[in-house]
C-alpha cells in the first residue's frame, strides 16, 4: 500500500500552500527552504521531490538534501571527537538563512544511536545552539511523517499495517472533526492554571499551565499564527499542547511504552517529577536506554517540557512512530526537555522526548473540573 501519485501530488500542495504557506516575503522576495527526506525508501524519496517541485511554483528556492540515520551513524563514528566541538558551518549557514524548513521520512534504525551516545554528547551543545538560532528567526517548520520500511522492520509491526495507520492519520489531519475536538481542548486549557492526570494505575501527575500559550497543531500555520510566532507543524496531525510552568511539575506518572529516538525503548516506565524535574525514573525493561538518553543529552533534558492531547481519531498505536503515536485520540502525552521556540516555553535543552500515555483508565482535571473522563471528552463537541 502507498499513497497514488494523485494523492501525493495533492498533500504536496497541501503542504506548501497551506500547511506552511510558502511563497513570497512581504518586501516581494523569494522565501528559501531547505527541505530534508529519508533516503532509505523510493516512495519517500519522490515525495520530497514534489513538495520541492511545488516549493518552485510557490516561487520559492530549495535546498534537498537526502539523509538516513545510518548515514548519521556512520558520521558519528569516523569524526574525530575534538572535530565534534565546533559547529557546522553548513548547519549554521543554513540556520541563518532559511525561511522554512521541512524534514520527511521517519527512524529507518530506531536505535541507531546506542553506540556513537558518547560523541552525539559531545556534539550536544552545537545542535542545542542550530535549534536556537532557527528559533531566534521564526523558521518555520514541518516535521512530515513517512511509513519507512526500515522503521516498520525497527518497531515490530507489519509494512502493510503501517503504511495503512499513517496514511489514514495523514488524511484525517485535514478533517473538520479533528478541528472540532482540538478546539473543544484549546478552551477546556485556555485560561487556567492546574492540570492534574491521574489514572487507575496510581499515576498522579498535578502542574500549573498558568500564562501559558495553548498551542494547536492541526495542519495549518495560518497567518494569525504567525503573528502569534506559533511557526511549527507535524503531519500526521490532530494535538493541543502546551508548556507547562517548567517547575510546577508534581507526582508520578506511569507509561507503558515509551519509544526513546536513537535508544530503543523503556517498558513500564515510572517517573517520578519534584518541582518539574525528573527525580526518579524505574522501568519494566530498558530503563538502560532511557538512563543513556539522560546522559547523552545536555541542558534542562530531565526538566518537564509540554503536555499533549492526541485528537486525530484515524491515528493508532504504531509501537514507535511518535508523530503518529503522539496523536491517538483518547491519549495524553508528556514531554521532557527542550520546550522554546514553537512550544513557547523556558527550557534550554538538546533533545525534547514525547511519552505517550493511554488515558483509557484515565482523567484530566483542569482547575478541577473534569474535562477528560477515559479518554473521552466530558462535554458534547
Amino acid at each position: 500500500m502507498s499513497l497514488p501519485n494523485i494523492e501525493m501530488r495533492n498533500l504536496s500542495e497541501k503542504v506548501v500552500r497551506r500547511s506552511l504557506r510558502i511563497g513570497k516575503k512581504p518586501d516581494g522576495s523569494c522565501e528559501s527552504v531547505r527541505i530534508v527526506y529519508n533516503s532509505t525508501d523510493p516512495s519517500c524519496e519522490r515525495f520530497a521531490e514534489m513538495v520541492e517541485e511545488e516549493c518552485w511554483r510557490a516561487g520559492a528556492y530549495t535546498i534537498l538534501i537526502p539523509t538516513s540515520y545510518r548515514r548519521q551513524k556512520l558520521f558519528y563514528q569516523l569524526f574525530p571527537e575534538d572535530s565534534l566541538k565546533t559547529t557546522n558551518p553548513f548547519s549554521k549557514a543554513l540556520a541563518e538563512t532559511m525561511d522554512a524548513h521541512i524534514f520527511i521520512g521517519e527512524l529507518d534504525d530506531p536505535n541507531w544511536s546506542k553506540t556513537v551516545s558518547g560523541k552525539l554528547k559531545i556534539d550536544a551543545p552545537n545542535r542545542q545552539k542550530i535549534r536556537e538560532i532557527m528559533d531566534s528567526r521564526r523558521v518555520r517548520w514541518l516535521y512530515l511523517g513517512w511509513p519507512l520500511p526500515g522503521a516498520a522492520k525497527g518497531f515490530g509491526i507489519p509494512l502493510k499495517r503501517f503504511k495503512r495507520i499513517f496514511f489514514n492519520s495523514i488524511r484525517e489531519s485535514f478533517s473538520d472533526r479533528l478541528l472540532e475536538l482540538c478546539g473543544y481542548y484549546r478552551n477546556a486549557l485556555a485560561g487556567h492554571d492546574m492540570v492534574r492526570i491521574e489514572a487507575d494505575d496510581g499515576s498522579d501527575l498535578s502542574f500549573s499551565i498558568r500564562d501559558r500559550r495553548i498551542l494547536v497543531d492541526d495542519g495549518i500555520i495560518s497567518e494569525e499564527d504567525r503573528a502569534r510566532d506559533e511557526i511549527a507543524l507535524n503531519i500526521p496531525s490532530g494535538e493541543v499542547f502546551v508548556a507547562p510552568v517548567e517547575d510546577t511539575a508534581e507526582g508520578r506518572i506511569f507509561f507503558d511504552d515509551v519509544t526513546i529516538s536513537g535508544f530503543g525503548r523503556a517498558k513500564g516506565l515510572w517517573l517520578k517529577f519534584e518541582k518539574g524535574k525528573v527525580v526518579e525514573f524505574t522501568a519494566r525493561r530498558g530503563r538502560e536506554n532511557f538512563a543513556d538518553f539522560l546522559e547523552s543529552n545536555t541542558g534542562e533534558k530531565d526538566r518537564i517540557a509540554e503536555l499533549g492531547i492526541g485528537c486525530n481519531r484515524a491515528a493508532e498505536y504504531t509501537g514507535g512512530s511518535v508523530i503518529v503515536d503522539e496523536k491517538i485520540y483518547k491519549t495524553v502525552h508528556i514531554a521532557i526537555g527542550n520546550n522554546l521556540g514553537a512550544y513557547h516555553g523556558k527550557n534550554r535543552a538538546s533533545s525534547h522526548l514525547d511519552m505517550i500515555k493511554s488515558m483509557d483508565r484515565g482523567r484530566m482535571y483542569v482547575d478541577g473540573e473534569l474535562v477528560m473522563d477515559k479518554g473521552e471528552p466530558t462535554k458534547p463537541i
